[in-house]
């Protein structure tokens, strides 16, 4: 390099700049536009242009040589260079290697982006912060050595860097941004820092090769797409903590075998799982009161699933083509959407809740040969809104682990005057457990008798009751282990001793 230079003066250039066609789009789309800048009293050192900032420090605005190896200089002319300038190295093909002095404080958007084959880049400790897309597309990049002092990777950081294999992110790092190793194809591993806090949407989309993530206790929350299609990730590790998990954060992740997933939990967005084919078992704890839709559909191996009890909503698609054999929707649930249990070959076991209200389309079609049991009674059965659709469903044999509150049933007495005593008779009760004669004493009924066997439909009170005293009595039930009283005095009769 020269050490001879000379200055430019630039009356007024717009340099408009596309950036878009060095970081293509995905599926999910990509974030960057077209970037304007506009130059005025450049000067140039050897290959670089540069620029006097107002604090009298230099940023390096520009470099047009063609060397592989490439020393940024750490000043020009007496004064520190302290800044690599947006756009300065964006698409260089012949840069190999790049050595930022440890006079560099910032970095700026898109300085290194589509540099396809830089190999490796040691940022110094002295860089403080860094632009959006600084080294994206940089598709040879397999060595990368963050700064100690940054406290986050900015938008789109590392995007497409498809040889990236391994990222230690420092350790006073709070977020990493939206897109920051989206596409990071080979990229193996990657260690997060205790004191992380968020991160950006599809942050790691498409890292295929990313092993295994252990989240750091404070993140609350792991927005859309964050390792979504990270194929070979087959262990999350989730702290206490977390409280939200987004649409598709985890979506087709087909090595994922097994999630645990926190107390205090409270939402899992729509496809959140889908896709996961080796996911085995689920439990959604009792915190989560949000379950989005599709959230484990295409879950092949999925065979066990614990919803959680704060459910109201099975939502449309939850379960499609999962492995499952057994569900148990919990009470509280009122609605169960379309499809949500569709294709469950292997489903033979429903449990219902007496809570639910209604069945949407197709709701368990395609599964296999299913019985219901239902927390209700038959007439709640027939009640809900079971979409026409649900030929399986509504084919099924149920089992009602409620029976229908027996009606009031007649009681017939008769009084012997000779031995003071009174005989009781009545109608058999389905579901009776027992029965007991109930009498109400001091404002209250009370259950005087109580053993008096299901097969009985009599009773005979004891001898030598006090003539001249009046009874109000009733024959009970005892149904699904409680006393039907309220039905028993509705038939309640009155009777004097003689």
């Amino acid at each position: 390099m020269s050490n001879k230079f000379m200055k430019t003066t630039l009356a007024s250039v717009l340099a408009v700049l596309s950036v878009a066609s060095y970081l293509p789009g995905t599926a999910v789309g990509t974030f960057f536009a077209d970037t304007a800048i506009t130059a005025s009293a450049s000067s140039v050192y050897g290959d670089f242009t540069y620029d006097e900032l107002a604090s009298g420090t230099i940023s390096i605005t520009k470099y047009s040589g063609h060397d592989t190896k490439v020393t940024i200089p750490s000043e020009i002319n007496g004064k520190t260079v302290t800044e690599i300038g947006s756009n300065a190295f964006i698409k260089n093909t012949d840069m190999v290697d790049v050595t930022i002095p440890s006079t560099v404080t910032y970095i700026g958007d898109f300085a290194f982006c589509g540099c396809s084959n830089l190999s490796k880049v040691i940022i110094p400790s002295s860089v403080t912060s860094m632009g959006r897309g600084v080294f994206a597309s940089c598709m040879n990049l397999a060595g990368l050595s963050l700064s100690s002092s940054l406290t986050e990777i900015p938008e789109g950081a590392f995007q497409r860097c498809a040889s990236l294999q391994t990222v230690t992110i420092p350790e006073n790092v709070t977020s990493i941004g939206n897109y920051a190793f989206q596409d990071c194809g080979t990229l193996a591993r990657a260690t997060f820092p205790s004191g992380l806090t968020s991160f950006g949407k599809k942050a790691f989309y498409g890292c295929e090769n990313l092993l295994g993530v252990v989240m750091p206790a404070g993140v609350t929350e792991i927005p859309e797409y964050t390792f979504f299609d990270c194929k070979r990730l087959n262990k999350v590790y989730f702290r206490e903590g977390l409280t939200a998990i987004g649409n598709s954060a985890f979506g087709s992740c087909e090595s994922l075998t097994s999630v645990n997933l926190p107390s205090t939990l409270t939402s899992i967005g729509s496809d959140a799982f889908a896709n996961c084919k080796k996911l085995s078992a689920v439990t959604i704890p009792d915190s989560v009161t949000t379950l989005g839709k599709q959230a484990f559909t295409n879950c092949h191996g999925l065979t066990e699933v614990t919803l959680s009890k704060n459910l109201k909503t099975i939502p449309q698609g939850a379960f499609i083509l999962t492995g499952i054999t057994s569900i148990d929707i919990p009470e509280g649930v009122t609605a169960i959407d379309s499809l949500a249990f569709y294709s469950c070959k292997s489903l033979t076991d429903v449990k219902l809740p007496s809570t639910l209200k209604t069945v949407g389309e197709k709701a368990f079609e395609l599964t296999g040969g299913i019985k219901v049991t239902f927390g209700g009674s038959s007439l709640s059965w027939y009640s809900i809104d079971i979409d026409m659709s649900n030929k399986t469903l509504n084919n099924a044999p149920v089992t009602f682990e409620k029976q229908l509150a027996p009606l009031p049933y007649s009681v017939r007495v008769a009084y012997s005057e000779q031995y003071h005593q009174m005989r009781f008779t009545w109608d058999k009760v389905s579901g009776a457990e027992k029965y007991g004669i109930a009498v109400y004493l001091a404002g209250k009924w009370r259950i005087q008798t109580q053993n008096i066997p299901a097969s009985a439909t009599s009773y005979t009170s004891p001898k030598n009751m006090t003539p001249g005293m009046t009874y109000k009595v009733a024959v009970a039930a005892k149904v699904n282990g409680k006393w039907d009283i309220a039905n028993a005095i509705k038939r309640a009769v009155t009777v004097t001793v003689k």
